[in-house]
């Protein structure tokens, strides 16, 4: 669902559902987050992608900025992709030059917001850029977990997965399990 969100067209329907969902998910959890990581943000930022690809449309600026209000809440161009690569050539790694971070940020304690978390890579490689740059602190926040029924290790949770309705008002500091993380928001029906 994420991964068509940021090939669609500038006005991709899936925009204002997932940044709904977004927005209500930080207005419920995100003093309980920065609780849990000794204080208020002071950036929110996304990872962004690089300047070539997309028509030079930042998916995830355009989502979040389709909730009135929402966007300006958001640090927008801190944080510059370097290579256009695609993820898969350097997945599981962290690519120290990957991502480029304004000073700006020295000093702060920021969230970083990415769409979809596969092997950390991107995240880390941007969390790297920022702390490079200053920031204090860097707390990931990742919109989704890809996940294939044909990998070997998820392939039991992935068809679990059917049978849970989303509950947004679970707390993702306090509820759910160690053991199995999607437990913070998915419930087995009845």
């Amino acid at each position: 669902m994420l991964g068509c969100s940021k090939n669609e067209p500038p006005d991709a329907w899936l925009r204002l559902p997932l940044g709904s969902l977004l927005f209500t998910f930080l207005r419920r959890h995100l003093e309980c987050i920065e609780g849990f990581y000794g204080g208020a943000f002071d950036l929110k930022i996304v990872t962004p992608s690089h300047s070539s690809t997309r028509g030079g449309v930042s998916h995830l600026d355009a989502l979040i900025g389709h909730i009135r209000g929402f966007s300006s809440e958001w640090a927008s161009d801190i944080l510059v992709k370097n290579d256009a690569s695609k993820a898969g050539t350097r997945r599981g790694k962290i690519v120290p030059d990957l991502f480029t971070a304004k000073p700006v940020v020295e000093g702060k304690r920021v969230l970083l917001f990415d769409d979809t978390f596969t092997t950390g890579g991107s995240m880390a490689s941007a969390a790297h850029a920022l702390k490079r740059s200053g920031a204090t602190s860097v707390v990931g926040l990742a919109f989704g977990r890809q996940l294939n029924a044909e990998w070997r290790d998820s392939k039991d949770f992935v068809a679990s997965l059917c049978d849970r309705e989303l509950e947004l008002d679970k707390c993702v500091v306090h509820g759910g399990s160690q053991t199995d993380p999607f437990d913070l928001f998915f419930r087995q029906p009845g």
